[in-house]
């Protein structure tokens, strides 16, 4: 993989020397700083945490600290994307897991009809609310984009790209799984994304049973109103392990006797374990923000509805809730102020190894812009749960190129 990387690096450097100027979209950032725990006191602390791996807290404003490096090229005839996201608190930054997308695309017919294959991201089809769906999520294989006009896209994509949970030899049901373990109809999708000025609607559908769909209003100045969905009716795979022996024979007379065994190996093996007719899981979001400058106001709700191996029916329809504002005090100075009301489903137990309660977070914060491109960001988040998200401060830097 390291040399994946490099090899990949190399390229990249050598496009931009030829290509300077001439389609050629570098951008990324670079952010991260100290994080604590403060709900002990300091002589209890534990100081390992003080480098934590929280760039900035909150659900909305917040995330790890990080690093993104995208590079794009588009030209008459084609070009390339790729991204490379490291975890900046990971022990190992060069894995296949932080090449995010690394993509070529041939355009024909005046970019009418677009071809693309590699480690593929949705540049056309992808959902517009605070989800995002989209099948790519480091999925490898190929896909068909046909612009008929220029604000309608639909894309048919095959690739190896699997929403399929499944269960791991011991039985115990683990994460979704990239590859798909066989070549059918399961491995492809269709998609389409139209927009104009007022709104735009997106929708796709996976052939092994996934959905989703999104609509964005923007038609009335400084809001925008955003909603959608992602449901899954996706069988269930679950692997076990085949061992194949190779036998020592001795043959006397006109029959062949086993007399021992020479050697064996063992593979995974995926089995299909068909979903039942009552199995859904279906994410709903819904995202409203007014931007009247200096002030902005918005929140985001998630709602799931499910019946599966991780979720009851008597699981809550409303799992998050997150309102946010901002109210710049200069150019230089803007107070932000955040709040997640957390309400926790049954796949918490499989997650976590016990139940979660009910909790919720305010996290105030004070930005100060150096540019557009710099900021430090200093919050405070409190914090009603004493488990998993505990009293903290922090403080970050962000830079964008």
């Amino acid at each position: 993989m390291k040399k994946l990387i490099a090899t990949a690096a190399a390229s990249v450097l050598a496009l931009a020397t030829i290509s300077a100027g001439e389609g050629l979209k570098v951008s990324g950032f670079i952010r991260g700083g100290l994080s604590d725990d403060i709900s002990d006191s300091v002589a209890d602390a534990d100081y390992e945490s003080a480098i934590g791996t929280t760039w900035v807290a909150g659900d909305h404003w917040g995330g790890v600290s990080r690093a993104r490096f995208t590079l794009s090229y588009d030209g008459d005839n084609g070009g390339v994307d790729f991204r490379f996201q490291p975890n900046l608190t990971a022990d190992d930054y060069f894995t296949n897991g932080n090449v995010k997308w690394a993509m070529a695309h041939a355009n024909f017919f005046d970019s009418m009809v677009i071809v693309e294959g590699g480690k593929l991201v949705d540049n056309y089809t992808a959902a517009d609310d605070d989800n995002g769906a989209a099948f790519d999520g480091g999925a490898i294989g190929l896909r068909l984009v046909i612009k008929p006009i220029e604000q309608l896209a639909i894309a048919l994509q095959g690739s190896d790209y699997n929403p399929s949970y499944y269960y791991d030899s011991t039985g115990k049901k683990a994460e979704y799984r990239n590859g798909h373990p066989k070549f059918n109809a399961d491995l492809f999708s269709l998609s389409a994304r139209f927009e104009n000025d007022t709104f735009a609607i997106a929708g796709g559908a996976h052939f092994s049973g996934e959905f989703y769909g999104s609509f964005l209003f923007k038609g009335i100045e400084n809001l925008s109103v955003a909603a959608g969905f992602q449901a899954d009716y996706a069988d269930h795979w679950k692997s076990s392990t085949k061992t194949t022996y190779e036998y020592e024979t001795e043959t006397i007379g006109t029959k062949t006797y086993i007399t021992g065994i020479k050697s064996s190996s063992t593979k995974t093996v995926w089995g299909k374990e068909e979903a039942d007719d009552n199995t859904k899981n279906m994410l709903i979001d819904a995202n409203v923000e007014y931007d009247a400058d200096p002030a902005l106001f918005g929140a985001i709700a998630y709602f799931y509805i499910a019946d599966d191996a991780w979720f009851f029916e008597n699981d809550p329809w409303l799992t998050k809730l997150i309102p946010y504002v901002q109210y710049k005090l200069s150019d230089i100075v803007a107070l932000r102020a955040e709040s997640t009301l957390y309400v926790p489903v049954s796949w918490d137990e499989d997650k976590y190894g016990e139940a979660k309660d009910m909790y919720l977070t305010i996290t105030p914060s004070v930005v100060f812009k150096a540019s557009d491109k710099a900021d430090v960001n200093v919050w405070l988040q409190v914090s009603s749960d004493t488990d998993y998200t505990r009293h903290s401060t922090g403080v970050g830097v962000r830079y964008n190129f």
